[in-house]
């Protein structure tokens, strides 16, 4: 894969298209030092990219949770969504979105910095989540040795950058084991989520998933539960300790980038994942859905 600050083409960039080598920013700026940055992504499917309003209000209610706000309104953001996939010619693909402080002060207090906000989009390789076989395969998880804070200790509901420290030294460790990812814990010992995406288990013909008391609310975790709620899937939202994993029949995890993955094991539990029934069912759901909106 080429690095990303190799690659040609134009990112937007505080209103304007720009070459892709030249959208830098300052070693110096706030987001870098103190992680006043929020994030998102989006897919594209068929050259169209999927539910830009749901991501372009979560980056506003993410920046604000962090104490600044974007400096474009939704509708600029979403056409710019629009015109950074054309000019790329992407089919299918990814869009991330940023915003984050300036260079005008470095220290804690920022209440006086400017904001920035930046979209670049770029084709979506097979593989890049998991192996291009995760679908029919599965991917194998194993629990995390860090926690996600409590909501009274962390922005939990914010998708800031800060918040993605823990998944990434998880996530490392997880494929340093032979592991595809990490399963992340919250302070009172309950399944939260993957490093990147929403946790579900199937049991009985139904779905049991984490509340995010200690996480982002999910896009695509949404679309999953209208999906259930749509074939007649049941499905409870509660803390769930590690020993359900045991309890539970199967288990997939969701998100932008992974979509819907099958986890054929966490840790030495395993799970058949050709024959689940639901996961399959809302595989096809989701590609149906992603489909349509083209």
């Amino acid at each position: 894969m080429i690095p990303f600050d190799q690659r040609t083409g134009t990112i937007w960039y505080d209103g304007a298209a720009v070459d892709w080598p030249d959208a830098t920013l300052h070693v110096l700026s706030h987001g870098l030092h103190y992680a006043s940055s929020v994030f998102e992504g989006l897919r594209v499917y068929g050259g169209v990219p999927f539910m830009p309003a749901e991501h372009v209000a979560r980056l506003r209610a993410s920046a604000r949770i962090l104490d600044f706000d974007l400096e474009y309104d939704d509708e600029t953001l979403r056409t710019a969504t629009l015109d950074v996939v054309r000019r790329a010619r992407i089919t299918e693909g990814y869009v991330r979105m940023n915003a984050w402080r300036g260079s005008e002060v470095i220290q804690t207090a920022a209440l006086k910095t400017s904001v920035h906000t930046s979209i670049a989009a770029w084709e979506l390789p097979s593989g890049y989540y998991a192996a291009a076989d995760a679908v029919d395969k599965g991917i194998a998880l194993t629990i995390g040795r860090y926690r996600r804070p409590a909501p009274d200790s962390a922005p939990v509901k914010s998708k800031a950058a800060g918040n993605y420290m823990i998944g990434t030294v998880c996530k490392n460790e997880a494929l340093r084991a032979g592991f595809d990812d990490a399963l992340l814990l919250d302070d009172r010992g309950d399944f939260v989520e993957a490093t990147g995406a929403h946790l579900f288990f199937t049991k009985d013909g139904a779905l049991y998933t984490p509340t995010t008391r200690c996480t982002i609310d999910g896009i695509t975790r949404a679309c999953v539960l209208a999906l259930a709620e749509r074939e007649g899937i049941a499905c409870t939202e509660a803390d769930l300790a590690p020993s359900f994993a045991g309890e539970a029949d199967g288990a997939f995890v969701c998100g932008t980038a992974c979509e819907i993955l099958p986890v054929s094991r966490i840790d030495a539990q395993r799970y058949d994942v050709g024959g689940n029934r639901v996961v399959r069912t809302l595989i096809s759901g989701y590609r149906r859905l992603v489909t349509s909106a083209r």
